[in-house]
C-alpha cells in the first residue's frame, strides 16, 4: 500500500482551483498558450525582485516608473474645505413594545 503526503494533495488542489477561478472570473484560460492553445505548466514561481527586473531588462520589457508629475499641494483656500454643510435630517425613535 502507498502512503498518501496529505500535502501533496493540498498543493495539487491547489494549483487546479487558482487557474479555475481565474478561469471563471476573467473567462480566459491563464494555462492556455495564447499563440497555439496548447495547455501550459506553472515550472517556477520568481518573487526576487533582482531577478525579475534582470529578465525584464533582458527581454526588454522594464520600465522603471517614472515620477508623477501631476502632484500639488493641497487648497490654500479654506472656503473649499470648510464650505457649506450639508442640513442635517433629525431622526426620532419611537420604541416598539414588542421588539425592544
Amino acid at each position: 500500500m502507498q502512503a498518501i503526503d496529505a500535502a501533496e494533495v493540498v498543493a495539487a488542489r491547489a494549483k487546479s482551483s487558482w487557474a479555475r477561478l481565474i478561469h471563471k472570473v476573467y473567462e480566459v484560460n491563464p494555462l492556455e498558450c495564447p499563440k497555439c492553445g496548447a495547455l501550459m505548466h506553472v515550472i517556477a514561481l520568481i518573487d526576487d525582485a533582482t531577478v525579475i527586473r534582470r529578465i525584464l531588462e533582458h527581454l526588454g520589457l522594464w520600465a522603471p516608473r517614472k515620477p508623477r508629475q501631476n502632484q500639488r499641494a493641497p487648497p490654500a483656500d479654506r472656503k473649499v474645505i470648510d464650505g457649506p454643510k450639508p442640513p442635517v435630517q433629525e431622526w426620532t425613535y419611537h420604541a416598539v413594545p414588542d421588539i425592544a
